[in-house]
């Protein structure tokens, strides 16, 4: 009986851990958000990049990857219980209605003209939140 109990409980060990189960420890947790920062900051900069020989599809594109990026950003900020995203949050939120409202026949300047504040904006949300956890500069 003993010897059936301690492979029931190995087995739910590897499921659990295969599962991810395991919570990471806090400091894990902080580096994952801190490098889940620096690529939300790389698709900021890609979609910044975005100039006149662009497409409004172009600027979606840059969008879905800012979006990929915010998605795991937001994921490992569960992960830190006490870490605020609400000033990045707000910003992203803000960024993705301007591109959705953004007119498909709407020139590719004035599109980027329209974006590039809210763009900013996300850059600095995202710059406050990675100074407040005090992640390492790129």
């Amino acid at each position: 009986m003993k010897t059936w109990m301690f492979l029931v409980a190995g087995v739910l060990i590897l499921v659990c851990a295969a599962a991810g189960c395991v919570q990471p420890t806090e400091e894990e947790a902080q580096a994952q958000l801190c490098q889940d920062l620096d690529e939300l900051g790389a698709a900021l900069q890609n979609m910044q990049d975005l100039n006149a020989s662009s497409s409004v599809g172009d600027i979606r594109d840059a969008r879905d990857e800012v979006q990929s990026a915010m998605e795991n950003v937001r994921n490992s900020a569960a992960q830190l219980g006490d870490v605020r995203v609400d000033e990045l949050n707000a910003a992203y939120d803000n960024l993705d209605q301007t591109v959705q409202n953004l007119p498909d026949d709407a020139s590719v300047v004035e599109a980027i003209q329209t974006v590039r504040p809210e763009v900013q904006a996300v850059r600095d949300a995202r710059q406050n939140l990675s100074a407040e956890l005090n992640c390492p500069q790129q």
